[in-house]
């Protein structure tokens, strides 16, 4: 059977989780696709490229799914009063994709009966890539919402305290950061910044590609790399003098920080 979707916000993110949807229509086909967005040029955007119908705070469709996609900083209450008022426990679930807004605290204003899952999606939705970690509220269960979430990724269902430290690690902007000075590090060295950049994406797809076909942690493939006064342990001795892993490791941890203290601002 085909679904009916509501989301609330059409943001950037739920734009490509719209897009997903839309290039997944054989496998997860939708009747109808509303969304609920402030910004009049927004919707208009989204009905050109996507077929979305217009919704307000108003609307009532019988949505099987709804999706809330504000901000942290919004108007949380209201939102979820309203769905509360407007949607019926036995007929649809509520997903949020509100970064660090917890079940207890959505079900404090949206009540207890709903099927409810918190979800932050990977932002690499239209890839084919990209594990969102899922927690359940106690009415929700993953057949409820699976078919749905894998048309933008791959939901990795788990206790809700984990939420926040996938969602702090797994946003690619880290791997950007790497391929940008990669890429400069070939540019100083000498190379024309083009031929750069090429290396260093194959390099980093074949590396990724080869440590999957191995099935090994990353110590075994640089264990046989780093042979004595060579290249690799060169290489190594420097990263390690600088602070690499350090480095890496703190900006995780304070990209999980910044993830539960949203929640903690939220209104």
């Amino acid at each position: 059977m085909a679904s009916t979707l509501y989301f609330i916000g059409g943001g950037n993110m739920v734009t490509a989780i719209i897009e997903a949807v839309r290039d997944k229509s054989e496998s997860y086909p939708v009747d109808a696709l509303y969304v609920q967005e402030i910004s009049q040029a927004r919707i208009e955007d989204l009905a050109q490229r996507f077929g979305v119908l217009a919704a307000d705070p108003s609307s009532t469709p019988d949505a099987d799914i709804v999706i809330i996609g504000i901000r942290p900083q919004d108007d949380l209450k209201t939102v979820l009063e309203s769905v509360s008022q407007r949607f019926s426990p036995e007929r649809t679930t509520v997903i949020s994709i509100v970064a660090g807004y917890t079940i207890e605290q959505l079900e404090e204003h949206l009540g207890h009966d709903f099927r409810l899952a918190r979800i932050i999606p990977n932002t690499l939705t239209t890839t084919g890539y990209g594990y969102s970690g899922v927690a359940l509220n106690d009415q929700a269960s993953e057949n409820d919402i699976d078919a749905f979430l894998r048309t933008f990724g791959k939901p990795l269902y788990v206790e809700e305290r984990l939420i926040d430290v996938i969602t702090g690690f797994y946003p690619p902007n880290l791997v950007y950061h790497f391929i940008d000075a990669y890429v400069d590090a070939g540019v100083l060295a000498g190379l024309p910044r083009d031929i750069a950049k090429a290396i260093a994406l194959d390099t980093l797809i074949g590396g990724t590609e080869f440590l999957k076909q191995k099935d090994v942690l990353p110590q075994v493939l640089l264990n046989i790399n780093n042979s004595p006064g060579g290249v690799g342990i060169t290489q190594a001795y420097t990263l390690n003098s600088t602070g690499f892993a350090a480095s890496v490791q703190s900006a995780v941890l304070a990209a999980v920080n910044r993830t539960t203290a949203l929640g903690k601002e939220a209104r």
